[in-house]
């Protein structure tokens, strides 16, 4: 088999979790089983472990319930990795574009192929005895169907309780069979890099497979279920292992297997496990909602990286720095500003980009946000939005965009990937600055493009270059062409934000050009 070179990042994904009442439940049916050894630990725990056969919705099916969604106003949306649209989520910074455009999906090209109904197949396990299961969203995603084969043969009907996208679980529910115990959960916070542990799955549409390794690492983060402090490990999962546990020595669930990554399309021991207690959550509110409502802030930001802090006037390199706060989002309309620095959300600190994130999306009503801003620490009371609403709109304004729902002309141009407006009545007005004032607004910008790379972030009010005065996009560029031209080292910009004058430096010497990238 040719071996392939792009590294790709396959979902395998697995979930795990349950309401508080549902995991004592599932504790009081644990057994003791630490005296035992892994063949016994195997007898006690493998009934447990399911294969999930799913029959797919066609894909004339398919299109004709989001032209229905259309039609209602609903959010008409393909997740990225069915059919090739892109997620709106303007805080991810570590796509994989590769893999991103293996994923692109295609029409069918014959009627009969847009009518058929495919079948997958995945893995699952019990954590109720009323007979809840656990898998990946992947794995039911589209699904018409869904049978549960058990190991000794024994199927089912199952019926989909609820899924959720970010985090690629999914939870079903049967009638519990007889002789079935649910797999009890473990402690995946206290389980250590270097600890044994098992898989059970269905690999490649055998029948039940067992497979050993350790614990490789901790708080993985991929650019696939961004919302899941993974855990790494080497014990071999492949395609059809979505869904099944990870399990420490004695039985107990600690992860829920969720992606493999892989240059040749199998096991190279890099896999990676959704976190017991993360998915428990998830899964709780799965059981009981169905769906997971997010938190949004409607900003892009950036972890503190080192360094950075002291150019801040910080003590310690923490936090997360806003590089924008568009001015219909709930960050801005609470007084957050780009240039601000996030330290904490209700009273409890920022850690890392991960926490952040998971931390927005758990804000539900008053949310308390601290920042810091010129030397100090401010609050700001915000009532965060809805994700799925906000993605929603800004797929509406791509939308109208590509149909031709443009902003008049206002002198805007786009050099070194910043969209520069010159200075008019709502810049003005915006910026609290004096009538007349020249200048030019950064109104958009490429992400990692010359001008984001630069340091530069959206509201910026851009005012001289060296000693020229500027307050034309052409100026700008103009300049800007003359420092390359002559092999400038170095060109110093002056520009105001969040109301102050502040300097940059554009390193104008390692520069080719001023396009966007």
């Amino acid at each position: 088999m040719k071996r392939t070179l792009t590294a790709t990042l396959f979902a395998a994904m697995l979930a795990t979790s349950s309401l508080v009442p549902v995991h004592a439940m599932a504790e009081q049916a644990s057994m003791a089983l630490s005296d035992k050894n892994l063949a016994e630990v195997y007898d006690a725990v493998s009934l447990g472990v399911v294969r999930i056969n799913v029959i797919k919705k066609s894909y004339a099916e398919i299109v004709a319930e989001e032209r229905e969604k259309k039609e209602n106003g609903e959010d008409f949306y393909l997740p990225p990795n069915e059919r090739g649209d892109q997620d709106e989520d303007e805080d991810r910074n570590d796509r994989d574009e590769k893999n991103k455009e293996s994923e692109k999906g295609e029409e069918p090209k014959y009627d009969w192929q847009k009518k058929k109904r495919n079948a997958s197949t995945g893995t699952g396990f019990f954590i109720t005895d009323d007979g809840l299961i656990v898998t990946n969203e992947h794995v039911v995603r589209d699904g018409a169907r869904f049978v549960v084969v058990l190991k000794d043969g024994r199927r089912v009907r199952a019926d989909l309780v609820g899924k959720d996208f970010l985090t690629d679980l999914a939870v079903l529910r049967v009638e519990m069979p007889e002789n079935v115990k649910p797999l009890s959960w473990g402690n995946s916070h206290a389980i250590r890099i270097g600890d044994p542990v098992f898989a059970l799955g269905y690999p490649y549409g055998f029948d039940q497979s067992l497979t050993t390794g350790v614990i490789s690492g901790k708080q993985r983060q991929l650019s696939k279920g961004e919302y899941n402090p993974y855990l790494q490990t080497d014990t071999a999962v492949n395609k059809g292992n979505s869904g099944g546990p990870l399990l420490s020595m004695d039985g107990k669930v600690v992860g829920v297997n969720s992606a493999l990554y892989t240059r040749s399309g199998g096991n190279e021991g890099l896999a990676f496990s959704i976190p017991a207690e993360h998915a428990q959550g998830i899964i709780d509110l799965l059981v009981k909602d169905g769906e997971i409502k997010r938190g949004w802030f409607g900003i892009a930001y950036s972890e503190v990286k080192p360094g950075i802090g002291k150019l801040l006037g910080m003590d310690h390199d923490e936090g997360m720095l806003i590089h924008r706060a568009p001015d219909d989002e709930p960050a801005y309309q609470a007084g957050i500003r780009a240039g601000d620095v996030i330290v904490a959300v209700n009273g409890e600190t920022v850690t890392s980009r991960l926490h952040f994130r998971m931390q927005a999306a758990e804000a539900k009503g008053e949310t308390t946000v601290t920042v810091w801003r010129d030397g100090g620490f401010k609050s700001f009371t915000m009532i965060p939005g809805d994700m799925d609403e906000a993605k929603s709109r800004r797929r509406q304004a791509e939308r109208d965009k590509i149909l031709g729902k443009t902003p008049k002309d206002d002198g805007r141009k786009k050099v070194m990937g910043l969209e520069l407006v010159p200075a008019n009545e709502k810049a003005w007005e915006k910026l609290d600055l004096p009538v007349g004032t020249k200048g030019l607004v950064v109104d958009r910008m490429e992400k990692m493009g010359q001008g984001d790379q630069a340091g530069f972030t959206k509201g910026d009010f851009i005012t001289r270059i060296n000693d020229t005065e500027i307050s034309t996009p052409e100026d700008f560029e103009a300049v800007i062409g003359q420092a390359l031209e002559s092999n400038a080292p170095y060109a110093l910009v002056y520009f105001k934000r969040d109301g102050q004058d502040r300097t940059k430096i554009i390193d104008t010497l390692s520069m080719v050009d001023l396009e966007d990238y």
